[in-house]
């Protein structure tokens, strides 16, 4: 199909485009959609007819659309497991659980992380750098679980309840990877995940004891402990917001560090320019907060977000009828956007599909954003925590050594629950007298 499509006239509902070969290459079918449809197409998703925003203009528009109009869609599977998380809450539940949580995920908070996150991040990258080859996906889980438990938990490595948590996290994930229909209630893992829950509930409620004593000022759980005292109701449980924080680092954060090092170990003019920064950071911890601070890493964070957003798709429901560039959105309809859409947009990023970090650091363009962790109403809590755990982890490796890829870049790739390649990715850090 070349030719483009007719749009409906404004008023009626969006154009329909086919969604053959989805499930294979989304974003392909996604972004030939764009380009014959416009900015605002139907199409089916996972069965169900899903109106679909993209390019930037787009997508501001449905975030400034979005409070009280769009609901977030989230599977029966992710409320069993989830509970009344911050993504599963509503109107001012949702609104007051952000307002408690944001004391401890952004701003000065984040100050007093960064040695924690070096504590742990450091040793992982040496041991990557001594063992060899190592697959580059489960590394980046590796040291992003191991920076989530101690940051959020308070969990060292060498604390007891660091392997009951690891056991226990373990079977919640392979829960969540369950199918979400009424055959979940079938499959052994959802129920042992469902226990795992009631287990990890039960670790997360301990451990705020030692941490308010004074005993473990770089975690979180001071702040998150003392935010949810006495919290109505409606803002949900701390301990089901700490399964959502550590589930999104698992696959958000994770997906982050591994593209960043891909994209290093394939342009390796960057991970030389970014190395001396890498050091600095080892060396002078407080750089990793300053936003003034090591330009070259955070421009390739930031490239990679463009580039390789976590998240393929996020989805609302219409709780009432709304307008969206000028089309009809009934009650009751999917409306689901794409990061990447936005990101590619030619407009905005000439030459959206190449990695060029060197876009990021004249400073912010105008009116450009970049939508890898959402935005509106819902944007992610977690961006500012994500952010720095990525550029810490990638500032350990680098101060180790390059990566390099033996196996050259992945192929086919996986998006859901998080962009990641599809099989194991061979993954080098290559000791080199510049790079210790």
């Amino acid at each position: 199909m070349s030719e483009r499509i007719v749009a409906p006239a404004m008023g009626g509902p969006p154009p329909r485009y086919p969604s053959r070969g989805f499930d294979k290459d989304p974003l392909g079918v996604i972004d030939q959609g764009l380009r014959l449809c416009g900015p605002i197409f139907r199409m089916t998703v996972d069965g169900a007819e899903t109106v679909l925003v993209g390019t930037s203009a787009g997508l501001g528009e449905l975030f400034a659309a979005e409070r009280g109009r769009l609901a977030v869609l989230n599977t029966a599977l992710v409320h069993d497991l989830f509970g009344r998380a911050v993504f599963n809450l509503a109107d001012d539940g949702h609104a007051e659980a952000r307002r408690r949580l944001r004391t401890a995920l952004s701003g000065r908070a984040l100050s007093g992380y960064v040695v924690p996150l070096l504590e742990v991040s450091a040793p992982v990258s040496i041991r990557w750098a001594e063992q060899g080859v190592v697959d580059l996906c489960a590394a980046a889980r590796e040291i992003t679980l191991a920076m989530s438990t101690r940051v959020l938990l308070g969990i060292r490595p060498d604390e007891v309840d660091a392997d009951e948590f690891a056991t226990d996290f373990g079977r919640f994930v392979a829960a969540t990877e369950v199918r979400p229909g009424r055959c979940r209630f079938a499959a052994a893992r959802y129920w042992a995940g469902r226990r795992a829950r009631r287990r990890l509930h039960a670790l997360f409620a301990r451990r705020p004891v030692s941490a308010l004593a004074g005993v473990d000022p770089g975690s979180a759980l001071p702040r998150l402990s003392s935010a949810f005292e006495n919290a109505p109701t409606e803002a949900g449980l701390l301990t089901d917001h700490l399964l959502a924080l550590l589930i999104a680092a698992r696959e958000t954060t994770a997906s982050l560090i591994t593209w960043c090092l891909i994209e290093l170990a394939r342009h390796s003019e960057h991970a030389e320019r970014a190395v001396p920064e890498a050091h600095a950071a080892v060396t002078e911890p407080r750089l990793l907060v300053r936003r003034d601070a090591l330009p070259t890493l955070r421009a390739v964070l930031a490239e990679t977000q463009r580039l390789h957003s976590p998240n393929l798709l996020s989805m609302r429901e219409a709780v009432c009828p709304i307008e969206l560039g000028g089309y009809h959105v009934p009650t009751g309809m999917r409306v689901a956007y794409t990061p990447s859409a936005g990101h590619f947009d030619p407009e905005v990023f000439p030459q959206p599909h190449a990695f060029r970090p060197d876009r990021f650091l004249a400073g912010p363009v105008p009116a450009v954003r970049l939508w890898a962790f959402g935005g509106g109403a819902h944007a992610c809590l977690g961006r500012p925590l994500a952010e720095l755990m990525t550029v810490t982890a990638l500032a350990c490796a680098l101060h180790q050594g390059f990566p390099r890829l033996p196996g050259g870049p992945p192929g086919q790739l996986r998006y859901r629950p998080a962009k990641i390649p599809f099989a194991p990715v061979p993954f080098v850090l290559e000791r080199q007298e510049s790079a210790l």
